[in-house]
């Protein structure tokens, strides 16, 4: 009888545990990012927001002040993955915003409220849907795991988390361009980028497997560029993070050329 009593209390226990562990039941994170990988098959255009930290060690002085150790980027736009065309609303220097237009090989920059037609020398060389493939890189993963389960905008997701094989990672094109500095000159070596740091999260929508957000976090030693400017010593790591989240998935979108457009300005 005390044993039969024992196993009826242990009932609602086991259903309790059920209920607020979530994460540990399901699909596997295998699964999950096996069917978000198919899932990007059928993706062919999305709505973006993505945001970008750089958090450096110190503060220098320049002319008389303190400056910041956190540089924000944000930009924001919508892509057709299937034709490569977009227009991405972000920073081109610190409080200068550009609206960046690809249509076919054109690209066209909104500056002050004006259209100016890019030639191939300045424009922007990273093509606008290079990030969102999650599928270039997902071979390079060293561990996945899933965590608890959670909500993105109010939308139920999964939550994965990689850290990948950073021998295998660098040899990527878009994890070869930490290499360089913005101007495209190399500051870093293909060892620095070994020894780096990274942690990859991802929200997967549980109701069509689309990827909702994508969470990037990287340790880096700092490189000889910061280092001249005072933002680091010798040693010091500077820390990378960028946020992307999604919506709008397959939502139709109409890419038009503007209607005045200027020649580029020499000096901008």
């Amino acid at each position: 009888m005390k044993k039969l009593l024992v196993l009826l209390l242990l009932v609602p226990l086991a259903l309790a545990l059920v209920l607020t562990l979530p994460g540990c039941f399901g699909p596997s994170a295998e699964q999950i990012m096996k069917d978000a990988t198919k899932a990007d098959n059928d993706l062919v255009t999305v709505h973006f927001v993505s945001e970008s930290t750089q958090k450096l060690p110190r503060a220098p002085l320049a002319q008389g002040k303190v400056q910041p150790q956190n540089y924000v980027q944000k930009s924001e736009g919508d892509i057709d993955l299937k034709t490569q065309n977009s227009k991405v609303k972000t920073e081109l220097v610190s409080g200068v915003m550009v609206t960046k237009l690809q249509i076919g090989d054109k690209q066209y920059w909104q500056l002050a409220g004006n259209w100016y037609e890019v030639p191939p020398s300045v424009q922007a060389t990273q093509p606008a849907t290079q990030f969102l493939s999650v599928s270039q890189y997902i071979k390079s993963f060293k561990s996945i795991k899933k965590l608890g389960d959670t909500n993105v905008q109010g939308e139920a997701c999964y939550h994965l988390q990689a850290e990948p094989d950073m021998k295998e990672f660098v040899k990527l094109p878009i994890i070869t361009d930490l290499l360089k500095d913005s101007s495209g000159n190399q500051t870093r070596t293909v060892d620095d980028l070994a020894a780096a740091k990274i942690v990859l999260d991802f929200y997967v929508l549980k109701s069509n497997s689309f990827f909702k957000r994508e969470d990037v976090s990287i340790t880096i030693k700092a490189n000889t560029d910061l280092i001249k400017q005072g933002y680091a010593e010798p040693g010091d790591n500077v820390g990378l993070d960028q946020s992307v989240t999604f919506s709008n998935f397959n939502e139709k979108i109409v890419f038009t050329t503007p209607s005045n457009v200027n020649p580029f300005p020499a000096k901008t």
